[in-house]
């Protein structure tokens, strides 16, 4: 839709006539019959690319409150949220976003093979980073194609320069690639100042989780978790129903994430495990050394050391 909508103002230059239209070689750009449809392509843009990225984005936008509790919210818009995670629901408009991008460059260089191509490949990469960064799909296997398939796409499109015939004399691509070159170059030197000042702001702790934030986040999971432990020993809600909705909400590889975390957090904090189905322990570093056992006798004679220098400090004064 958004290739047909923008069909209308392709114009293709060429060295001794007027440009014409990309998609109807036979209309010239200038014509009085098509700048008297004119407001007939503007509307076609305002009702399809950009009525439809809208509506997306303002879906996503009111997902937090309408999903939970509207069944008929959440059955229309499984198309645009039910693949992502959970908790990266909002990525449907950014994935609309690059393909408005891609159909728009017809529009910015409709003749210039050079720098489509190289439009192209800077679209493809800024995504790869965003995608690759946030991790959307719910399948981790999908996470890994999605990065590669851009990556490749996006190294192809380098590659294909080297055959696009350069019609142009080096001055004119010059002045017309200079902008581009220049904005990448900015940012790359403006995240690199950013990762530097990070690192010195972080290094003397001026920056960083704070312990209030760690305190709540700590609150939360406890609390979490003990709702979660209450709500299965007063019987509220089955066990099978729990295994139902948990299969609904996440997929196999995050009840397994989610298990493996769970696994670890219990060795690691309450020198305790639950022997999983497949027999498989959590692959994570220890952060404490020896056995469980050895941490459980380590755990017991601190306590019992606190416990006596507790008993010394009220001795006196009894």
């Amino acid at each position: 839709l958004c290739k047909m909508s923008f069909q209308f103002f392709e114009c293709q230059d060429h060295p001794t006539a007027p440009s014409t239209l990309v998609s109807y070689p036979d209309i010239s750009c200038g014509d009085d019959d098509r700048t008297g449809i004119m407001a007939i392509g503007v509307l076609a843009v305002l009702a399809y690319p950009l009525l439809i990225f809208s509506t997306m984005t303002t879906l996503c936008f009111i997902a937090p409150k309408m999903y939970t509790g509207n069944a008929n919210f959440k059955t229309g818009t499984g198309f645009l949220l039910a693949r992502w995670k959970p908790t990266i629901w909002y990525f449907g408009p950014a994935v609309m976003l690059r393909n408005l991008c891609f159909a728009l460059i017809g529009v910015a260089y409709p003749s210039d093979g050079i720098a489509q191509l190289v439009l192209a490949s800077s679209i493809l990469s800024i995504y790869a980073a965003f995608q690759s960064t946030q991790a959307p799909w719910r399948s981790g296997a999908l996470n890994r194609v999605d990065t590669v398939l851009t990556i490749t796409v996006s190294v192809l499109c380098m590659f294909l320069l080297t055959i696009v015939p350069m019609e142009d004399e080096k001055d004119v691509r010059l002045d017309r690639y200079r902008p581009y070159v220049l904005v990448f170059f900015m940012f790359a030197m403006a995240t690199m100042a950013g990762m530097l000042l990070y690192a010195v702001l972080f290094l003397f702790g001026k920056i960083g989780p704070s312990k209030k934030a760690t305190a709540n986040a700590t609150k939360t999971l406890m609390d979490a978790v003990k709702e979660m432990n209450r709500q299965i020993q007063s019987q509220e809600i089955s066990e099978e129903k729990v295994y139902e909705r948990l299969g609904q909400f996440l997929t196999v590889q995050e009840q397994s994430a989610f298990a493996s975390l769970l696994q670890w957090t219990l060795q690691e904090v309450f020198n305790a495990s639950v022997a999983t189905g497949s027999g498989k322990g959590s692959r994570r570093l220890s952060m404490n050394t020896g056995s469980t056992a050895e941490r459980g006798e380590r755990d017991r004679r601190m306590s019992l050391s606190k416990s006596s220098e507790s008993q010394e400090k009220v001795a006196p004064s009894e």
